[in-house]
């Protein structure tokens, strides 16, 4: 054809044809087709070639598939050029002509010009299929060792495509591929370093062997780009051979400090973060190395600095400063590129602690109201509130301020999550509950500034507050007259409730509701003011088009009805919402069947007819007709307002007889007797006044509920990181925390009994996240009454380090003792305590003694021993019982040492719940094995972690072995007189 369009020719006509650009393409298509068909080579690359183009745009070219290979086949390179690329990207796995090309790809591997050669090999890499790949793999090999460089590097790069479609041809090259790495041009020794690199992101552990090799081109290279694809390699291979980070130093070193690049030195500090254990000399080189690279004036620099220093923060807490790295990234927050902010939020999560978490949450407030997208500052901060149940928060009041400042945000996308956290935090900390109460009446009683009817938060937030204030009406502050009638007042009577979504008018109803049934016991006096206002605003919600508010309406009204206003007869309803509510797991109904989705409706949702749809253009128009249902009740509860009078363009005065307006006169008389509105303060203002007020009473002492209710029989979800258990356990039931400190506050042992006085201790849990052990210690007076004896001080051994103690020690008595002392705390750090076991810490007791007629007192000074039992400084270690099988087989060494005891004692009704008791007591991890059905006996695994070696150690103490347990057994046998309990401990030590 002499007239065919060229690419450029039709790239020009489709720009040319804009807005119809597709029968332009499918009048060239057609064109397409017969110059395809043509027998000139020149014209079918060329219609080839246009086809390429019109793939890239979407259009199939499956069709054209024979006429590409036959393309591919011609002499010319010119010509057969676009064969190989519409091959490459037209062909798929599926393609039935991909095995004509094999003869192609052996007769070019072998052509003189070596870039007909890398165009075939190219190709290859992007439809190689496992089919091809058997054929042309002699020839491809045959190409590792041609004298051309650039053949070698080509088909290195080409065997990792390969490897991953056809992964048994590995084995075969791996010993030529090997070779390469010893290859004098550096290209293709690049290229041979990232295929071993990208094979080893699937399996590192087949690569050990080049190790060697490797280490060596780390050493002598000069090559920045080619060391930085070595340090990668090092990195996935440091954690499979223990001896390969204390052979990486020297080298790590050298290009920390010598190095100018700043992407191979970063690369050096990352390798270093990731291999090398902690306590390395050369962590804190690296640590000190990213520390410029974070105050660095480069944006794209302080982002990989934040990006590492998560993984510095998670490995190496202890070696970095995180006071200076805190204020770093709330700097860094302030970012305007969205990735560096988003980067230095998600660090932030990992470095705030208690002490700093209220300064970062106030930061991240203030971020949140200068931005225009301020969703990421806000879920930042409902995460590190809520992890560990809380563990960060130290003032729940305060926080409860921060989520009642978050809840104005009506656009947020955590307004759910708001909502939530602000009623789990009431459940599971009874202490905040008035504050709380208060708070939530305050929120639903203070309008929005745009209108004085409607609600200023998010309508999850409407829900939360409204079940607050019927859940707890107990807590409102005295007198509590006032606050259930302006509780049931804002729960009704706004017309802004009546816009919310059913879910939340449910919600505000059956509050109502609690607030009524709970008048008599808290405000007597206004229960008859509480029932007319029910039987007066129900009646609304009862002819809700809404089926669910309408249902809950009419029960609170027949309630309502039922009862009256009769004090003494609605006591006898109190039942109905006595129950203690707990906080409950989100698996708590595992016994749900999985088949069922209870997401799917339970009709077929029919679609409204267009009769009943509404018609009315101006909803805001009063005199409209209304053509639905509820824009009838609408209508019904629009007051009436006065429209000020307007001057129409035809100059009708406002005192024609069609204006229906008021006079001027009369208008401003009306005016003058209305009594003016009051300024509404903000009830966030008005709880941080009185949260100051308390603080500067007397901080209050909260107590946190972290463990949550299970359903019976069903099986807590394991956390992240736990093995879950295998199908024949099941995971002791642990009390909760506050039972568990109950019962530790009973076990007091006598650590010194004396001429003059005795000292009793109590050893609490250790605090594993602080690191500290509490002790409470208490004196007992035992000399006669002419002996006087004042100013104990209990003395610990330097290495042990109290908190509360000074110079003279812990002072447990100061002044005169007389018969009993009360409760003296001491935090202690656990961290030199390393060996399990019992453990007698050696202190000083030191007091004074002088009798009654002298006025020298004799100075004392003993040694007293406080003994830790054998499990004080275990960790439950949550494990599966296949796991723990694996670690006895493989960790004998560890388990050298066993101890046995039997105990025999009458039958208890609920074993498993003793013996998890007992594990919570002893910190272990229990479960409970499987037996056979027709047994009565009982058989449980504990399973506790010593903790983890530390820099200072006591007198007595030294490391245990890393990865040390304790495993204990315990065999529950039924016996005619009684049962029998056999318990088997295997430990590294006796």
């Amino acid at each position: 054809m002499v007239f065919e369009k060229s690419l450029t020719a039709m790239v020009k006509g489709i720009r040319a044809h804009r807005g119809n650009e597709s029968e332009y393409i499918q009048a060239c298509i057609t064109e397409i087709q017969k110059e395809v068909a043509s027998k000139n080579m020149s014209t079918k690359s060329m219609a080839v070639l246009k086809l390429a183009y019109l793939t890239m745009l979407g259009y199939d070219m499956a069709w054209a598939t024979f006429a590409v290979v036959e393309v591919m086949g011609t002499n010319r390179f010119a010509t057969k050029r676009p064969g190989y690329l519409a091959s490459s990207i037209s062909f798929t796995d599926q393609t039935d002509v991909g095995l004509l090309t094999i003869n192609l790809f052996k007769k070019d591997f072998g052509s003189q010009s070596q870039y007909e050669s890398g165009t075939a090999i190219n190709c290859l890499s992007n439809i190689c299929s496992a089919e091809i790949s058997r054929d042309i793999m002699t020839d491809l090999l045959s190409l590792l060792s041609s004298s051309r460089a650039y053949l070698r590097k080509k088909t290195v790069l080409c065997l990792y495509r390969i490897f991953l479609k056809d992964p048994p041809a590995l084995r075969t090259c791996f010993p030529k591929l090997k070779d390469r790495l010893g290859d004098e041009d550096q290209g293709v020794l690049t290229a041979t370093v990232n295929t071993f690199l990208e094979l080893a992101r699937k399996n590192a552990r087949n690569y050990l062997s080049l190790v060697p090799q490797l280490y060596h081109i780390l050493v002598n290279t000069q090559n920045n780009w080619l060391s930085i694809k070595l340090l990668k390699v090092f990195q996935l291979l440091s954690p499979l051979e223990p001896r390969l980070p204390a052979k990486l130093v020297e080298p790590l070193t050298n290009i920390l400090n010598t190095t100018k690049a700043q992407s191979v030195e970063f690369e050096a500090i990352r390798c270093v973060v990731r291999s090398m254990p902690e306590g390395s000399a050369i962590v804190a080189l690296a640590i000190e190395k990213l520390q410029t690279f974070l105050n660095s004036s480069d944006r794209n620099l302080r982002f990989l600095a934040l990006d590492l220093y998560k993984e510095v923060v998670e490995k190496f807490k202890e070696k970095t400063s995180l006071k200076d790295l805190h204020d770093k990234v709330l700097t860094s927050i302030e970012e305007p590129d969205l990735t560096v902010r988003r980067v230095a939020l998600q660090l932030l999560d990992r470095i705030v602690d208690p002490s700093n978490f209220q300064e970062a949450v106030q930061r991240l407030l203030e971020f949140s109201r200068k931005a225009t997208l301020n969703d990421e500052f806000i879920g930042t901060i409902l995460r590190m509130a809520a992890r560990d149940r809380y563990a960060l928060v130290e003032d729940f009041a305060w926080y409860l301020l921060i989520l009642g400042e978050i809840s104005r945000n009506m656009d947020s996308s955590y307004a759910a999550t708001v909502a939530e956290q602000f009623v789990d935090i009431c459940v599971r900390v009874p202490q905040v509950r008035p504050y709380a109460v208060t708070l939530a009446l305050g929120l639903l009683d203070t309008p929005a500034e745009a209108e004085r009817d409607s609600i200023s938060v998010c309508t999850p937030m409407v829900a939360a507050c409204a079940w607050l204030l019927g859940e707890y009406s107990g807590d409102l502050e005295k007198p509590s007259e006032a606050a259930f009638l302006s509780g049931a007042k804002v729960l009704l009577t706004s017309r802004s409730i009546q816009a919310l979504d059913a879910a939340t008018q449910t919600q505000c109803i059956w509050a109502a509701s609690k607030l009524y049934l709970a008048v008599p016991e808290h405000a007597p006096s206004t229960v008859a003011q509480l029932h007319e206002l029910l039987c007066s605003q129900l009646p609304s919600f009862v002819r809700s088009t809404h089926l669910d508010v309408s249902e809950r309406a009419r029960l609170a009204l027949n309630i309502a009805n039922f009862y009256k206003a009769d004090a003494q007869s609605l006591q006898s309803a109190k039942g109905l919402v006595a129950e203690q509510l707990l906080p409950v797991k989100p698996d708590a109904q595992a016994q749900v069947p999985v088949s069922v989705d209870l997401d799917e409706p339970f009709f077929v949702i029919e679609e409204a007819r267009p009769s009943f749809m509404p018609v009315r253009a101006d909803p805001t128009d009063p005199y409209s007709l209304a053509s639905t249902y509820k824009d009838d009740l609408g209508f019904a509860s629009e007051p009436n307002r006065a429209e000020a009078p307007q001057s129409t363009a035809q100059g009708v005065p406002s005192s024609s007889m069609y204006y229906l307006g008021k006079s001027d006169e009369r208008a401003a008389a009306e005016q003058a007797q209305e009594p003016s509105v009051p300024e509404v303060k903000d009830p966030l203002a008005q709880m941080r006044e009185r949260l100051e007020a308390q603080r500067n009473a007397g901080a209050p002492k909260y107590q946190v509920m972290r463990d949550d209710v299970t359903a019976p029989g069903a099986t807590p979800t394991p956390d992240a990181g736990q093995v879950p258990s295998s199908s024949s356990t099941a995971t002791l039931p642990i009390p909760p925390e506050k039972e568990l400190t109950d019962l530790q506050g009973r076990l007091w042992t006598v650590c010194h009994r004396g001429e003059h006085l005795a000292v009793y201790v109590c050893i609490r849990s250790p605090n594993l996240r602080k690191r500290q052990i509490r002790l409470e210690l208490r004196c007992e007076r035992l000399c006669a009454p002419e002996l006087l004896v004042s100013d104990v001080a209990l003395r610990f051994p330097s290495a042990a380090h109290v908190q509360e103690a000074d110079a003279s020690g812990r002072m447990l008595v100061v002044g005169s003792l007389q018969e009993r002392s009360s409760k003296v705390k001491a935090n202690l750090d656990s961290a030199p305590f390393l060996w399990p076991g019992v453990f007698d810490l050696r202190c000083e007791l030191e007091y004074l003694v002088k009798s009654a007629s002298s006025e020298a007192a004799e100075a004392q000074s003993l040694p007293i021993q406080l003994r830790f039992p054998a499990t004080t400084f275990l960790a439950p270690q949550p494990m599966s019982e296949d796991t723990i099988s694996d670690y006895v087989s493989s960790k004998s060494d560890l388990l050298g040492h066993q101890t046995a005891q039997a105990l025999s004692f009458e039958k208890t009704a609920d074993l498993s719940s003793l013996v998890g008791r007992c594990a919570g007591l002893c910190h272990f991890h229990g479960i409970q094995q499987a037996v056979s059905p027709q047994s009565q006996d009982m058989k449980f695994l504990l399973v506790g972690a010593v903790q983890p070696p530390s820099a200072a150690t006591l007198e007595g103490q030294r490391a245990a072995p890393t990865g040390a347990l304790v495993i204990c057994r315990c065999a529950a046998l039924v016996r005619p007189s009684g049962l029998e309990l056999r318990i088997t401990v295997k430990a590294f030590q006796q």
